[in-house]
């Protein structure tokens, strides 16, 4: 039981800090993207597993709406935001969206 509570401490402090990470990191890209955005999309979000226990990241976690326009821009950073939960050892990682 004991090891289930550290893993999901553990899980937690990562996604936090990766979490405020991408609010910061996207915030320029979010600037530039409202100014022209791309396009609407519905039911995103980054499905992944991380020290064994799954886990989805939809647009509010990184600081966005649910808005379709928000929801499009996750699609343009979610290749980033898998590239920084592999670099945590996150398995299994699934971007999905829908362009709406």
């Amino acid at each position: 039981m004991k090891e289930k509570t550290d893993i999901s401490i553990l899980n937690q402090q990562i996604l936090d800090a990766l979490k405020s990470k991408w609010k910061a990191e996207f915030a320029e890209k979010k600037e530039e993207w409202d100014k022209n955005p791309g396009w609407p999309a519905k039911l995103v979000k980054t499905k992944f597993v991380l020290n064994g226990v799954k886990y989805s990241l939809f647009p509010t976690d990184i600081g966005l709406t649910h808005d379709c326009w928000d929801q499009g821009f996750m699609e343009t950073v979610q290749a980033d935001i898998s590239k920084d939960l592999e670099e945590y050892g996150a398995v299994d990682i699934h971007s999905i969206g829908f362009i709406d």
